[in-house]
C-alpha cells in the first residue's frame, strides 16, 4: 500500500497525494500544476503555504493560509470496526491485549486506503479473527502464557 489520492475544493482544486503509513504527504498538485515541496508536508503555491496536517481521529485537513478543508475523518462506525481487534485480543488477558492493540494499529493504518466501509468492516473482522486463532494456538502451545498451566 502506497498512497491515496485525494480531491479537495480550497479556492481551486487541490489533488493531494498521502501515504498513511508514513504520516506524510507525497505530492499536491492545484489545478493541474504540481506544487513544489517545502518542509514536510508543506507546498508552495506562488506564496501561499499549503500543508497537510492531522490524523484519521480527529480529521486530516488540506490548509492554505487561514483557510481549510476536510480531506478524510474516520465515522463512528470505522471505530467500532476499528476496536473489534482489541477487544478479541483482551480475550486473552495482557498478552491477548497487547496484541490486540498490534492489531487495531494495523486496522487504523490499513483502513485509511479503503473507501468503502464494509471492505474495512471485512478487514478489521477478518484481523480479528486471526487474532483470536493466534490466542487460541498460543494457549494451546503455551498455556503458562496464559496463566493456563496445572494448579
Amino acid at each position: 500500500m502506497g498512497s491515496m489520492k485525494f480531491e479537495v475544493e480550497l479556492n481551486g482544486k487541490f489533488t493531494v497525494d498521502i501515504n498513511f503509513w508514513a504520516s506524510k504527504c507525497r505530492s499536491m498538485n492545484y489545478e493541474g500544476m504540481e506544487l513544489s515541496q517545502g518542509e514536510k508536508n508543506t507546498f508552495m503555491l506562488g506564496n501561499d503555504k499549503c500543508f497537510v496536517r492531522g490524523t484519521l481521529f480527529s480529521g486530516v485537513y488540506l490548509y492554505r493560509e487561514n483557510e481549510s478543508a476536510l480531506i478524510l475523518r474516520m465515522k463512528w462506525y470505522d471505530y467500532v470496526a476499528l476496536i473489534l481487534p482489541f477487544i478479541v485480543g483482551m480475550l486473552g488477558g495482557l498478552l491477548g491485549g497487547l496484541l490486540g492493540v498490534a492489531c487495531f494499529f494495523v486496522c487504523y493504518k490499513t483502513c485509511a486506503y479503503l473507501r468503502n466501509f464494509f471492505l474495512r468492516l471485512l478487514v478489521c473482522v477478518a484481523i480479528a479473527g486471526a487474532l483470536f486463532v493466534t490466542i487460541v494456538t498460543l494457549a494451546a502451545a503455551f498455556p503458562v502464557l496464559f496463566n493456563l498451566g496445572a494448579k
